[in-house]
This record gives structure tokens, C-alpha cells and sequence, in this order.
């Protein structure tokens, strides 16, 4: 019988190890866990971590959409085919009727919440979005907005002048 533990095994333990104590794990490891590691052994360890963190063994998920606001942005990004620069033909604002058809399937399907993304439209400011925002809760009270983050408050106009 040989004691031999060929190298590959002796440094996923040692990652497994990092891991299971929480410690942060470099890029170049977790490319190599990504790469070297068998799928059933990682997800033996993210079960035993979760085990720890949520040690009344409850799981939960979120069941949300994601709903677009506009396909309209003049952000540039390049890796972006979605978006549609103001004034193309297939240039679109997402109406309330489209939304209240994908909120109530989202709904029927046990979701509760709503990821709003989209361009950055340069005519869509701080009151589209508060309209939108209070007309949806009014009609879905209990479902959850996500929307707006950092990239989207920084080109909506005139968003300084809002006190949060």
C-alpha cells in the first residue's frame, strides 16, 4: 500500500482546508479549484460552510425576474449587444402593461421580487423612476424592487438634489 498522495490531491485538501476555515483563497486558487476540483467534492464543501454559517439547516432562494427598463444607453460598454443607442428603430421603453404581465407570472410562479435593469437613458431622469417605482408597488405591493444601482445613479440628471 502505497503513503504516496499525488500532488493534485495534496493541494485541493490544503485549498479545501482555506476554505472550510473561511480564509480568503487567491485568483490564481480559485482557478485552480475551478479547474482541478471534482464538482461533487466542491459542493460537499460549500454544503459543510453553509452548514456552519445557517446551522438551523434552513435553505432558502429568491425567485425574482429580471425585467428591462429600456434597451436605450449611451453607456458604450463593449461587451454590450443589448443596447440600442437613442433614436434606433428598436429603441424601447418597457410600459406598464409589459410589466404588469411579467409581475404577475413572476408572482404565480412564487417570485417576490423584481430586478430592474436597463440602459442609461439620457431622458429617462429621477421622476420616470419614482413614478414607475410607486405605480408597480401600488399594483404589487409585496413584491421587492431591486433597481438602481451605482452605474444608473450616476447618469440619472439631476439626482444630487434628492436627499436619502
Amino acid at each position: 500500500m502505497s503513503y504516496f498522495v499525488p500532488l493534485l490531491i495534496m493541494q485541493l485538501r490544503d485549498l479545501y482546508k482555506k476554505a472550510q476555515e473561511f480564509e480568503f483563497l487567491t485568483a490564481e486558487e480559485g482557478v485552480y479549484m475551478f479547474e482541478k476540483a471534482p464538482l461533487t467534492e466542491l459542493m460537499h464543501i460549500a454544503n459543510e460552510l453553509r452548514k456552519k454559517q445557517v446551522p438551523h439547516g434552513k435553505v432558502t432562494w429568491q425567485i425574482d425576474r429580471n425585467v428591462n427598463t429600456t434597451n436605450v444607453c449611451t453607456a458604450n460598454c463593449k461587451f454590450c449587444n443589448f443596447y440600442r443607442i437613442p433614436g434606433h428603430a428598436e429603441a424601447y421603453i418597457t410600459d406598464i402593461e409589459e410589466y404588469k404581465r411579467k409581475i404577475a407570472e413572476t408572482v404565480k410562479y412564487g417570485g417576490d421580487q423584481l430586478l430592474l435593469q436597463g440602459g442609461h437613458h439620457p431622458e429617462l431622469g429621477l421622476s420616470f423612476y419614482v413614478n414607475l417605482f410607486k405605480q408597480l408597488k401600488q399594483l404589487f405591493p409585496d413584491v421587492r424592487l431591486h433597481a438602481l444601482g451605482p452605474p444608473k445613479w450616476h447618469t440619472l440628471p439631476n439626482w444630487k438634489k434628492v436627499r436619502i
